[in-house]
């Protein structure tokens, strides 16, 4: 039952959050609200790189990327290419969604060890959903309303 309820509201949180990813086009993807925040690319990179550094928490997985947005990195304005950022995303949302069934009902009440101190696993998967709701809605305004300095 609980496998069953956190696939449909991660699929939904999917949904939801890639909406924004996917109307970033190469026109858009490098604009920031102001100088002092990061692109709309950038954060879309961090929101995915952050997906499995939170597979690994919650689901033991090896992280078997190389964060390049996480960990207090700043958005230099180093290009990044697009299809790529994209698919990515999506395949750090569908990594996820195949972790999630792996995962007993009993496991999912466990308590881990986070960053953020001893949190029950699905609480840490709630988590992980809120963080992609925040920075999708960061991209959906630095797409829409922000400047690209790249130019």
């Amino acid at each position: 039952m609980t496998q069953q309820l956190l696939s449909n509201l991660w699929r939904i949180n999917q949904a939801s959050t890639q909406g924004p990813i996917s109307k970033m086009t190469p026109e858009t993807y490098r604009n920031r609200l102001t100088p002092e925040t990061a692109s709309a690319g950038f954060i879309a990179l961090h929101a995915a790189e952050a997906m499995h550094s939170f597979a690994k928490m919650i689901f033991g997985r090896p992280m078997e990327i190389q964060p390049r947005a996480m960990g207090g990195v700043s958005d230099t304005g180093e290009p990044i290419d697009l299809d790529e950022l994209k698919q990515f995303v999506a395949g750090s949302y569908a990594m996820i969604a195949e972790q999630i069934p792996t995962i007993s009902d009993e496991q999912w009440a466990e308590t881990i060890q986070t960053p953020f101190g001893e949190t029950p696993r699905m609480g840490v998967l709630a988590f992980l959903m809120h963080h992609n709701s925040y920075h999708a809605g960061q991209i959906s305004q630095a797409v829409k309303k922000g400047v690209s300095s790249w130019q």
